[in-house]
């Protein structure tokens, strides 16, 4: 989905794709869940042989943490690491549902401004939401993708 949070990256390293896979997994350990969780790396996730989908292990909630999928390759020099950080499936399917009913009420409210000629507070309510949920999923996206 191009419109919601998404950003792709490569990466170019004099390093073998053993290295590169050594060296990732000392940063990551398999997901856990549960309340006892006990962090011991950054990351969370799964280290396979030629990729890697992983997030960061966080002590407070963000739904709009990123999850980072990773696919190496060899060079002519090294390894090249394609990393793409996207929202999880679910808040993505989260999204698309509130903003597809604040464009339904958009629509109606709009109806009834027209036929009504007098534009009201309602009238701004759904674009409100909109931009609410927009900046609130770039922030949290954006501050998370940074680090």
């Amino acid at each position: 989905m191009k419109y919601l949070p998404y950003e792709r990256i490569t990466y170019k390293t004099n390093l073998s794709e053993q290295e590169v896979l050594t060296r990732l997994s000392d940063f990551v350990e398999p997901k856990k869940f549960g309340l006892g969780r006990n962090p011991m790396k950054d990351y969370e996730g799964s280290v396979n042989k030629n990729s890697f989908e992983i997030s960061k292990v966080i002590q407070y909630r963000n739904s709009f943490l990123p999850q980072i999928n990773g696919r190496m390759h060899n060079d002519n020099d090294g390894t090249e690491i394609q990393v793409t950080f996207s929202l999880h499936a679910f808040v993505s399917f989260f999204l698309i549902v509130w903003c597809s009913f604040a464009l339904i009420f958009f629509v109606g409210v709009s109806i009834r401004v027209i036929t009504a000629k007098e534009i009201s507070v309602e009238f701004f309510l759904p674009l409100f939401m909109l931009l609410f949920v927009y900046v609130l999923t770039m922030v949290g996206f954006k501050s998370e993708s940074k680090q």
